[in-house]
């Protein structure tokens, strides 16, 4: 059983020959969402979040050497990915959801980062500074958030689950990282619980006005569920707001 490789093999399939296994991940991943701005050029950065320390904004992630990650080695790229450092040794806000990154596999994280360099167009676009006034912008503290808040090591499937649960398992945990808006947040903004084994995992959340709801213990049918990560709509409900934008951007795939 080798549930960790799916998303990478599956890429590969009838299903989604369209696409390479890097763009997959990317999809899954829901890159397009965060960095790439209204108006703005494919995931080059710029869109805004707004922190109860200030605003920050995504940054860009094409292959330009100058502005985006173009100098990048894979491993800057892993160690970004799965740690929150950028190349040049400032830690990147735990906006990023790279506490859920963290569990890819490195097949998956090496498609991701073949994708970016190799598919995606360079784009020259400078990245905005934060709005978090000083002495709040300092970064160090960051490295005390990850020892606290960052669990290291790839997702590990559960031996008394099957091969599907634990690739729904990998999807939610990792590149999916369904927690970032379904799971309520500590005094530290970390999100209260990384899986099942946490009961306020998925538990619900309120998000920039909206609320994502608690995930446990759905009423809700296989088809209706497939329909709404589909379509965004299904014969009891619709979705709007940051869940649309996820089905527009991700889920739909």
């Amino acid at each position: 059983m080798k549930p960790l490789l799916i998303l990478t093999l599956l890429a590969t399939s009838a299903g989604a020959s369209a696409m390479s296994a890097g763009e997959y991940v990317a999809k899954a991943g829901d890159c397009s969402a965060c960095h790439t701005s209204p108006q703005g050029q494919a995931l080059a950065g710029g869109m805004r979040f707004a922190t109860p320390l200030g605003d920050i904004y995504a940054t860009n992630i094409t292959p330009d050497k100058k502005y985006g990650i173009g100098s990048y080695s894979f491993d800057d790229f892993d160690k970004a990915m799965r740690k929150g450092v950028a190349k040049d040794g400032h830690h990147l806000y735990p906006a990023m959801p790279y506490t859920s990154y963290a569990k890819m596999t490195p097949e998956d994280m090496r498609a991701l980062y073949d994708y970016l360099m190799t598919e995606v167009k360079p784009q020259a676009v400078e990245n905005k500074k934060s709005d978090i006034p000083w002495p709040l912008s300092m970064r160090w503290p960051l490295g005390i958030w990850n020892s606290l808040f960052l669990q290291e090591g790839i997702y590990q499937p559960q031996p008394e689950k099957g091969d599907e649960w634990n690739r729904g398992a990998y999807l939610v945990q990792g590149a999916g990282h369904c927690g970032a808006c379904h799971t309520p947040r500590g005094w530290a903004m970390q999100e209260q619980g990384m899986d099942q084994a946490e009961l306020r995992f998925l538990n619900g959340a309120e998000l920039d006005g909206w609320y994502a709801p608690s995930l446990r213990g759905l009423n809700v049918s296989k088809d209706d569920l497939v329909a709404l990560l589909k379509t965004g709509r299904s014969r009891h409900a619709a979705l709007s707001g940051p869940m649309g934008e996820v089905v527009t951007h991700s889920s739909q795939y």
